[in-house]
């Protein structure tokens, strides 16, 4: 990640960067008019309501809303934080940015683990493929129906079984081996006297983020190397570091995330080897959960690729406990979630395997929604009130979870309906979060006279030139909002060119991606248009009433108290400032 990216060289990427280019290479678009419209990447749809003005470097879909301009669309897209969009764009159109992580030492110091688990992963990936020492690493994989392409996709590798193997290799490459015992991949020796490979005759499996960068390993011994002997473990994963956090990442998420997308559904299994059978049988939109039980922080990351999460669990009753186990996950992440249950015996790898591609879809076909699946395991059509009521209340439990009002509403009225009793019944619990109002001064308070001026001053030459006329800007209370108005005023006078898709990067989404909707959509009134000047002149009014609004209520509160003590004499001096207030906001 980078410093701060100065705004001349997000400009220069702008220009270069073409949002039809960027999004065309994601989805088809197909020219109409101005625009380019297509279909939408972010919901199902069959009609294209996606929309792509070149002209102001923006996008907007009328199905879902989401808007804005080519970062926040890649952003979007792919789940990556702005920097790294950044970062892509400038190496795709040849913009030189500034030296990473210049103006910040710990950029730097996370910048260079980054690139020392790189070399590691690199290192293995060359062992396993080249080295005659790796050979029952390849024939296991072999065994375990996983052929090299799938095997190089996921970047699988295999550590020497050599004590020190790793080590010499980083140390010939200068690379730091404190840094390396910081991400796990050595140890130092409790003698003192040096440091030895964490990871030895295994096979290895880099851990990406969702951009595909490696933060720590998975491991697992091969039969016929030294890791399979003794008291070792089967597994054996990278420690918690600076990069890496149990139960934060998904394996295999950078490699699925747009099929997952494209299928608008993703699943979700146990181990590596589940991932890999999986891919190998051509099912793509798979991740892991690294061997644990599903996250909150794992679901929410799967939430910004799709929020259908089918999860994978034994047929079992230990399988159906687990499930039973996850809903609570499900329901605080805001996911309905579902439950597709194996024959038993089987785990995702020895059931796709042995029955197919199709036997295996056939089953996510048939998941269960992990709540329906729960409430018809503890209600049965003889439960008495007093037990369906019980169940209600602990339902009522999970669902208080449910921070978004709406999925909150949603997912009551199903609970309330699969159990027959009246949603009043699961709306008592006081656990339920209540939305917190937005801050006063935030872009989020849209759309009001302030989003409308700024909508009217993107499209319009004239209506800057109406609100420049009358110091509008000095109105504006929002600062997000007024910084805005000031920089479009300035930009006009320079007679430079108004920059939509920059200055709406700086509002929230959803007020971006209104304002983004209406430009695209030509909604706003054009530079001709009596109208136009009505609606500027009208915001600016509002703008002008709302700053007197306290010197108006003080001049009424003054009438009131002279009207008791019968003084006409302030009474007259009240009104008489009070209109002239009123004479003043109206200009």
């Amino acid at each position: 990640m980078r410093g701060r990216i100065p705004e001349d060289v997000l400009m220069q990427l702008r220009e270069r960067a073409s949002i039809v280019e960027v999004v065309g290479a994601h989805i088809g678009l197909k020219r109409v008019g101005r625009n380019h419209i297509g279909l939408c990447p972010f919901h199902s749809e069959k009609t294209p309501s996606f929309t792509v003005n070149e002209d102001r470097g923006i996008f907007h879909c009328f199905g879902c809303g989401a808007g804005g301009n080519v970062f926040s669309f890649l952003m979007r897209l792919e789940a990556a934080p702005f920097p790294e969009v950044v970062e892509r764009l400038a190496n795709r159109y040849g913009v030189a940015l500034p030296e990473r992580g210049e103006d910040d030492p710990n950029l730097r110091r996370r910048e260079a683990l980054f690139r020392l688990n790189e070399q590691a992963a690199r290192f293995f990936q060359r062992v396993l493929w080249d080295s005659d020492g790796a050979a029952p690493a390849r024939a296991y994989l072999e065994e375990r129906g996983i052929g090299r392409e799938v095997a190089e996709r996921f970047l699988l590798g295999y550590a020497p079984p050599g004590s020190d193997v790793l080590v010499r290799k980083l140390r010939e490459s200068g690379r730091s081996l404190e840094a390396a015992a910081q991400l796990g991949l050595v140890a130092a020796r409790r003698d003192g006297g040096g440091h030895y490979d964490r990871f030895r005759a295994r096979l290895m499996f880099p851990i990406t983020d969702s951009s595909g960068r490696v933060v720590g390993f998975g491991s697992r011994s091969v039969p016929g190397t030294p890791s399979a002997g003794g008291d070792l473990p089967k597994y054996i994963n990278s420690p918690e570091t600076p990069l890496y956090r149990k139960g934060s990442h998904l394996y295999g998420l950078a490699i699925a995330r747009d099929a997952i997308r494209r299928a608008d559904r993703a699943l979700v299994v146990e181990g590596y080897f589940d991932v890999l059978a999986l891919a190998q049988a051509g099912i793509g939109h798979v991740v892991a959960s690294l061997g644990t039980a599903l996250t909150l922080a794992q679901l929410h990351v799967l939430k910004r690729f799709s929020r259908n999460v089918i999860a994978f669990f034994d047929g079992d009753a230990a399988g159906q406990a687990a499930a039973e186990k996850s809903l609570p996950i499900f329901l605080e992440a805001g996911l309905w979630g579902n439950a597709a249950f194996l024959p038993a015996g089987d785990d995702p790898d020895t059931f796709v395997r042995r029955e197919g591609q199709d036997a295996a879809l056939a089953l996510l076909a048939r998941a269960t929604p992990l709540l329906e699946f729960y409430l018809d395991r503890v209600v049965a059509p003889t439960s008495t009130p007093a037990e369906r009521a019980q169940v209600a209340q602990r339902v009522a439990t999970w669902l208080g979870k449910i921070a978004d009002p709406f999925e909150y509403d949603i997912t009551v009225r199903r609970a309330a309906e699969r159990l027959g009793l009246g949603e009043e019944m699961l709306r008592r619990q006081p656990t339920r979060p209540r939305p917190q109002p937005a801050p006063a001064a935030t872009a989020s308070k849209a759309p009001g006279p302030e989003a409308i001026l700024i909508e009217l001053m993107l499209a319009s030459s004239a209506a800057i030139a109406r609100v420049d006329a009358s110091d509008g800007a000095a109105l504006f209370t929002d600062p997000v909002f007024r910084a805005l108005a000031d920089e479009i005023v300035a930009t006009a006078r320079r007679g430079d060119p108004i920059d939509a898709a920059t200055l709406l990067s700086r509002l929230d989404d959803a007020t971006a991606a209104h304002i983004a909707g209406r430009l695209v959509d030509d909604a706003v009134p054009g530079s001709d248009d009596v109208t136009l000047a009505q609606l500027v002149d009208d915001c600016l009014a509002k703008l002008r009433a709302d700053a007197t609004l306290p010197v108006r209520q003080a001049l009424l509160r003054r009438i009131r108290t002279a009207e008791m003590e019968g003084n006409v004499a302030a009474i007259v001096e009240a009104q008489r400032e009070l209109e002239h207030v009123k004479r003043s906001a109206s200009r």
